[in-house]
């Protein structure tokens, strides 16, 4: 197997496998090592049996993805219920994420963040999939088994309850 047919798949799938991801995983901050490990995974499969031919990339790299998800999750955390999202009180919210600009300051920022953090975790992924990798209400919905209109409401409810406690804050500085 060679590092073009590695970076290939890689490119070919990285966006699919991160939604997938994202959707799938019990707390945002664990995103990243899943994905390294996913990717390492199938490095490490392709890399042993050369002679593999995949049929279907996507669905092979999901299949790898869940089991990664799994084995992460059974050995770093045994109480899945007590899982903070953001772990890292200094997170910062990365530049593409646009809620409103006039609203972003460091401080807006990590308010935001922390309110997040108090959300429902479902909330928190929304935030991530539809500010973060642009995704559409559609496609958020059908990640998360969601209809349009309640991730719609999810996202417009939070973005009220935001601009608002923002203002409120501003207000009493």
């Amino acid at each position: 197997m060679s590092i073009e047919n590695f970076e290939k798949i890689y490119n070919k799938t990285y966006k699919d496998v991160l939604k997938y991801i994202i959707a799938h995983c019990s707390n945002l901050e664990d995103v990243n090592d899943i994905v390294q490990d996913t990717y390492v995974s199938l490095y490490k499969t392709l890399k042993k049996n050369k002679s593999i031919e995949l049929e279907n990339d996507q669905a092979f790299i999901k299949g790898i993805a869940k089991n990664v998800l799994k084995r992460y999750y059974r050995f770093k955390y045994k109480e899945k219920n007590n899982i903070e999202i953001f772990e890292n009180e200094e997170l910062q919210l990365e530049a593409n994420i646009d809620i409103e600009l006039e609203f972003i300051t460091k401080d807006n920022v990590l308010h935001i963040w922390q309110t997040l953090n108090n959300k429902d975790l479902r909330i928190a992924k929304i935030f991530y999939l539809y500010y973060g990798l642009d995704m559409k209400i559609t496609d958020i919905a059908k990640e998360l088994n969601l209809t349009e209109s309640a991730t719609k409401n999810y996202i417009y409810r939070t973005i009220k309850e935001l601009k608002n406690s923002i203002k409120e804050r501003e207000k009493n500085a």
